[in-house]
């Protein structure tokens, strides 16, 4: 009897094991100051290899990277969201075009102005997509929000 209860607690610490969400991403979000009343708003990505997320401007092919932020009456955003990181290009036969991918750690970046000094908050979502050589993980939508002050 005991040998038959140990066999299916191993069981389901197997199954369940095995059930949890794969998540090769960790996120994490800043806002640094550069000057008076403007913020960079600093997003990075850790990416477990042998995953990549893809570019923001991937065209043709997979879902890109991409954010949205919340509109924020005291806040002004200056320019697009530039990406730092190792970027890969290749052709992907899937999709039949040229693809843009990181892998490892990836900065992306969104200069901000304050239309008045005071403390606020920037929020919206980051979209994306993890892929290795073999799948991809369904897209991805993940909440931030930073304080500036």
């Amino acid at each position: 009897m005991k040998k038959w209860l140990f066999l299916i607690i191993g069981a389901v610490v197997v199954v369940s094991a095995s059930a949890q969400k794969l998540n090769p991403t960790k996120w994490s979000f800043e806002a640094v100051k550069k000057a008076d009343k403007q913020y960079e708003i600093i997003a990075t990505v850790t990416i477990d290899a042998p995953w990549h997320i893809y570019s923001q401007f991937v065209k043709g092919g997979p879902i890109p990277t991409s954010f949205q932020f919340k509109k924020n009456p005291l806040v002004s955003l200056v320019g697009k969201t530039k990406e730092e990181g190792k970027l890969e290009k290749k052709f992907d036969p899937n999709f039949k075009t040229m693809i843009a991918t990181f892998g490892g750690t990836v900065k992306f970046k969104q200069l901000v102005n304050l239309k008045v000094a005071s403390k606020t908050k920037i929020s919206g979502t980051v979209d994306y997509t993890v892929c290795n050589d073999e799948k991809c993980l369904p897209p991805s939508k993940l909440e931030f929000e930073v304080n500036l002050q």
